[in-house]
């Protein structure tokens, strides 16, 4: 799978990675506006800072630096990126880590028992029997409590403002003291007697390790994903002095886990935000953009702004037929239109597992070599340049062309009303997805099973194939 090695940064870029220094910065912008692209830019020009101070000041300590992911998938991409830029510096005083926020936090805490998350999920369903709130909300709302105060402080939940996560359903105080009462504190005692921890209890426990070598140079991103605990622990770990980048777009978060940053004890030194958009073509951003109408995004989060791109390309497809139908359309729109020897294509889901199997089958039969990225951890070396991989694992990347097909409501459900929770967030994860093309797009559904994300789609972005 192709990855893209050598970039020359644009103006805009240019003017955020000129003149590095210590502090916390903030880069944000939209899909496609090379925010990952221009902190790794800036890695190079941050390590040849540390180095020069190191040299001027007699210090002999190594030259320390973590750049961390949304997820694996995200992981080995940047991976290969960050690798190039550390080698192209030919100095053996660096020393890169490239890991996901969990494995990173694992790997400090490498004795800990962790609970599986089948075992996690059973507790917690069994402890909210008596609230009336969909069970998945019931457990989001858990991970959002847990995630975001410290341990000690989780009375600041009953009055809080719930950042991120949006109107419906409706969570007051006396349904905030029952889930603390009879959800989140029976759920914390039940994991202390089995001596095991969650996901969120790595964070808690790092916000008190000792920390036996701090970090020059911390690089995180789709930091809108990571909870306030990972924030606050992996930023404990920075040198004095160091330089934290911290690349975001509140428009593509897919997992509501909002805060502040004074809240997390935060203090920007720079904030900047990139506005061209060098991914998508014209049409592609103007498909995406009526998915996050009507949406909150806050001052985190950035439009897709059709204007700033400069390239124009085919209109989106929409495909409206059976699933067998729309892969057919979508292998023989592979044979005739893309060139897989120099052009990538992603074919995207909302869910993993069972529901790639008639695709697999569909491409083997076609002789189309494919890899699977969802959750690997390793980048693929290989000449294939078909991906299948779920949305949530395709967050960061970006490929030629990204198909979307057998978007039904069955693989995203979601509660009533349009200010759902977890409708909104789904708005965002379809927006997200097919703004990983560079070419183009097409989306695909069944019309008697379509999902309520295609009423949200403008007719007048796309044009329509009825199969």
């Amino acid at each position: 799978m192709r990855t893209l090695y050598h970039v020359r940064p644009t103006p805009e870029q240019l003017a955020l990675i000129s003149n590095p220094r210590p502090g916390v910065q903030l880069i944000r912008g939209a899909a496609g506006s090379g925010k990952t692209t221009t902190a790794l830019l800036m890695l190079r020009l941050l390590c040849n800072f540390y180095l020069r101070r190191r040299e001027r000041l007699g210090l002999s300590r190594r030259i320390n630096v973590l750049v961390l992911t949304f997820n694996r998938t995200l992981r080995g991409y940047i991976q290969e990126l960050a690798e190039h830029e550390i080698r192209a510096l030919k100095h053996p005083e660096v020393s890169l880590t490239v890991s996901t926020f969990a494995k990173w936090s694992k790997d400090l805490l490498p004795h800990v028992s962790m609970l599986e998350d089948a075992e996690r999920w059973q507790k917690l369903e069994e402890l909210s029997t008596n609230i009336p709130l969909q069970k998945n909300i019931v457990i989001d709302e858990v991970d959002y409590v847990l995630g975001r105060f410290k341990p000690g402080q989780l009375a600041d939940y009953l009055g809080c403002t719930r950042v991120g996560r949006g109107a419906s359903p409706r969570i007051d105080r006396n349904l905030r003291r029952q889930l603390i009462d009879e959800v989140i504190s029976p759920y914390m005692k039940w994991k202390a007697s089995k001596k095991r921890l969650d996901w969120n209890d790595l964070a808690a426990i790092l916000l008190q390790t000792p920390i036996q070598e701090p970090y020059d140079i911390i690089i995180a991103d789709e930091v809108q994903d990571f909870s306030a605990n990972e924030v606050r622990a992996f930023i404990r770990f920075a040198a004095d002095p160091s330089s934290v980048v911290l690349i975001l777009d509140a428009a593509q978060r897919i997992y509501p886990r909002g805060f502040t940053w004074v809240e997390a004890g935060i203090s920007i030194t720079k904030s900047s935000r990139l506005k061209a958009n060098h991914r998508n073509t014209k049409e592609i951003c103007r498909f995406a953009l009526p998915l996050l109408a009507g949406l909150e995004i806050g001052d985190d989060g950035t439009f897709p702004d059709f204007d700033s791109c400069v390239r124009s390309g085919p209109m989106p497809l929409i495909l409206k037929g059976l699933y067998s139908q729309q892969v057919e359309y979508a292998l023989n729109h592979i044979a005739s239109k893309i060139d897989l020897s120099r052009e990538s294509v992603a074919f995207l889901k909302p869910l993993g597992g069972r529901w790639f199997d008639y695709l697999k089958s569909a491409l083997s039969g076609r002789s189309l070599r494919f890899v699977e990225m969802t959750r690997e951890q390793e980048w693929p070396r290989g000449p294939e340049n078909i991906a299948l991989s779920t949305m949530y694992s395709a967050k960061g990347l970006e490929f030629d062309h990204v198909i979307v097909i057998g978007l039904n409501e069955e693989l995203t459900p979601h509660g009533a009303g349009e200010k759902d929770t977890t409708l909104e967030n789904l708005r965002r994860l379809l927006a997200m997805a097919v703004t990983r093309a560079k070419e183009s797009v097409v989306v695909g559904y069944k019309p008697e099973e379509a999902s309520t994300l295609v009423s949200f789609l403008d007719p007048a972005t796309y044009r329509e194939v009825c199969l």
